[in-house]
């Protein structure tokens, strides 16, 4: 019997008589993808420019050309010819990149140009070119395709990295600069720098005639005398000049590359570069403390002596660049994920970005898996969606720690032949692969930290869609039809065996849409058989029976949507679900100093005493000395509770036994305290 072929395929996946293969060659693509059989004429998100701003390095199309026309097209009718004129230049941009064109928007905007003024003639050439004086923004022009994700979160990066880098190296040059006037100056005071030559070297050239060089030293000569820097601290500020005009971090010369093709390079290089790290906060250090004339050598030298890479903390790691690896299928079959898993929680600031082709592979589990990890932040996107995801790619990439970014490209190919962006927009839609962001900086349960922004519908299993058809008769029909887990299977040519197309003339009640067949099934007692809506190239409708394996999978993937809204909505009345407190620095801008050795926090305005809490070494040292006085936060770090439940005595004393300097006297404050002169001389170091 024909229901028994259709049931026995579904059951077994092996197809028999008058069922049609759906890798035969029809083309067959998702039902609800009718609408959309020209991109070109429809606006949307791509192609999507990228643009050389800090503030806005993405802008779409449609949006640029829509801010020109509210600059230059008149409102009503004087300006209707000049607007209809410009969106179809904007269409004919559309067409040329889908006839695979590439370059700057100036670029592509002006072959457009060409290509309707040849048809349109003077009226059109003229509104173009009053349109094209009025366009400022340029840069590339990506479509949505298989380079998508790997030019969009790079050039995310690049202007990520670039602000963190030249904030750093303003403050280097100005480091440089101080140290240098220091030097400087110290010469000039000396008898070498009192000397005729020297002296006219410091004079422009216009003026030297107006002054007598050799009166001029004979007269500074008196004064003259040895340099005033002690030799020690000559040789400490010049080492640190050289570490600070040498290095490779944020130099626009010989500077380090950040960006990999491979985990395992980017971990060695990050390793590789760890002495160098330390020995550039080093510099930075000492190059400040010398600025402010707080360098003592009795207390830092020996803490200078063995600054390594093991010294280095979260502050001072968060100043140094980014490492992106971007992962394509075959890179991440290469590394594998357990080693990307790996390579995550090794400490390097690795920011890792994953494509797939394959929405049902393991490659699309691998954010979720990423978000157990606690201070991992996690992205996952499409491609369609990735200029809607725009600001979360750019918190992803400003995050102090490691971070995911897992996008599905849609560029599956194949016979189906549908564009990219649908098939990546279908990935979304059909809970295949979800947009969420797992920030660990955003709180400290699961619902702070998760966000599902930009999920169409996301109450529902699946999103429903109207599908309008013609049916036996010619007659206008439609349905309302959910968008599942097989309907992306139509467009993946690798799960065509898991579809079997039905002739028309076999439609029967015994057919049940996928979606409703979920809804109803549970024992499997009866004879219905599952189906989803398909379309070939000519716009036909095809019912096309879904095999047990891909029934199984979309219900899976209906469970594993609905776990995710859980951990992201918690029922009302319900406690939220705590995450294991993670150790994270959220995004912001780089510092442009590094506290390796000064205080975390400045002198309180007042006298009282105080201790720098954040690089407290918890020793004991001077909660065992008073315990009121001298007490532990949370994180056993010191804080001065009491500053009358002791002695100055024992504020100066502490100072003086603390292994790292921290402790703060103030001013006494018992005026009558005995000994008080020679306890003044003693705190003096720790002012």
């Amino acid at each position: 019997m024909l229901v028994d072929e259709r049931l026995f395929f579904h059951l077994t996946g092996k197809r028999s008589g008058s069922l049609l293969d759906a890798s035969d060659g029809d083309g067959l693509r998702p039902a609800l993808f009718a609408r959309f059989h020209d991109l070109t004429r429809l606006r949307y998100d791509f192609p999507v420019i990228l643009l050389e701003r800090e503030d806005a390095p993405f802008e779409t199309l449609s949006g640029i050309v829509d801010a020109l026309l509210r600059d230059v097209a008149p409102k009503g009718i004087a300006g209707e010819r000049l607007r209809r004129n410009v969106l179809r230049l904007e269409r004919e941009v559309r067409a040329l990149i889908a006839e695979g064109a590439a370059g700057s928007l100036s670029a592509l905007w002006d072959r457009a140009a060409e290509r309707l003024a040849t048809k349109g003639g003077e009226p059109v050439a003229s509104d173009l070119a009053r349109a094209r004086a009025a366009l400022h923004a340029d840069g590339a022009v990506i479509d949505c395709d298989a380079t998508t994700p790997a030019r969009f979160v790079t050039h995310a990066w690049r202007t990520v990295q670039e602000r963190r880098a030249r904030s750093m190296r303003r403050a280097i040059d100005v480091l440089v600069a101080k140290l240098s006037d220091l030097v400087k100056a110290d010469f000039l005071r000396s008898e070498a720098g009192r000397h005729a030559a020297t002296l006219r070297a410091a004079v422009g050239a216009p003026h030297q005639g107006l002054f007598d060089f050799e009166a001029m030293a004979r007269l500074l000569a008196a004064s003259s005398g040895a340099s005033a820097l002690p030799e020690s601290k000559r040789r400490r500020i010049e080492a640190a000049l050289g570490v600070l005009r040498t290095q490779r971090f944020f130099g626009a010369d010989r500077a380090y590359g950040f960006a990999f093709d491979r985990i395992d390079a980017a971990v060695t290089a990050y390793r590789e570069r760890l002495p160098a790290m330390a020995e550039l906060v080093r510099a930075i250090t000492v190059a400040e403390l010398e600025v402010q004339g707080r360098y003592v050598e009795a207390k830092h030298d020996e803490y200078f002596r063995g600054f390594d890479a093991r010294s280095l903390g979260p502050e001072q790691m968060a100043i140094f660049p980014d490492y992106l690896v971007s992962l394509d299928a075959q890179a991440r079959a290469a590394d594998g994920g357990t080693r990307l898993i790996e390579a995550l929680t090794c400490g390097a600031p690795l920011k890792v970005l994953l494509e797939t082709d394959d929405a049902f592979g393991v490659g699309a589990q691998l954010a979720t898996t990423a978000m157990g990890l606690g201070d991992v932040f996690a992205l996952q996107s499409t491609g369609s969606h990735l200029y809607q995801a725009r600001k979360d790619v750019v918190r992803a990439l400003e995050y102090r720690g490691p971070a995911l970014l897992s996008v599905f490209s849609g560029a599956v190919g194949g016979a189906t032949g549908a564009p990219p962006y649908l098939v990546a927009a279908a990935a979304l839609e059909s809970r295949a692969f979800p947009a969420f962001t797992y920030d660990p900086s955003a709180g400290t349960d699961w619902a702070q930290r998760i966000s599902l922004d930009g999920n169409p519908q996301p109450e529902r299993p699946w999103p429903i869609h109207e599908l309008a058809y013609a049916d036996e008769a010619m007659r206008h029909a439609s349905e309302q039809v959910p968008f599942t887990l097989a309907d992306l299977a139509l467009c993946d040519p690798r799960r065509s065996e898991d579809f079997v197309g039905v002739p028309r003339e076999q439609w029967s009640a015994d057919l049940v849409p996928l979606a409703r067949w979920l809804d109803e099934r549970t024992d499997g007692a009866d004879e219905a058989v599952p189906f989803v809506y398909a379309i070939d190239a000519e716009a036909r409708l095809h019912r096309v029976v879904v095999d047990q394996r891909l029934v199984h999978a979309t219900r899976r993937c209906a469970d594993a949507w609905h776990r995710l809204r859980q951990l992201c909505e918690p029922q009302r009345g319900a406690v939220a679900v705590p995450v294991e407190p993670v150790a994270v620095l959220a995004a912001a801008p780089a510092a442009p100093t590094v506290a390796a050795v000064e205080p975390a926090q400045q002198a309180p305005a007042s006298d009282d005493p105080y201790i720098e809490t954040a690089r407290c070494t918890s020793c004991n040292e001077c909660t065992g000395m008073n315990a009121r006085m001298f007490v532990y936060d949370a994180n056993k770090q010191a804080f001065i509770a009491d500053p009358a439940a002791g002695t100055y005595r024992e504020l100066v004393e502490a100072a003086e036994s603390c292994q790292v300097a921290i402790i703060h006297p103030g001013k006494p404050r018992d005026p009558n305290e005995p000994g008080l002169d020679e306890l003044l001389r003693r705190a003096e170091a720790f002012l």
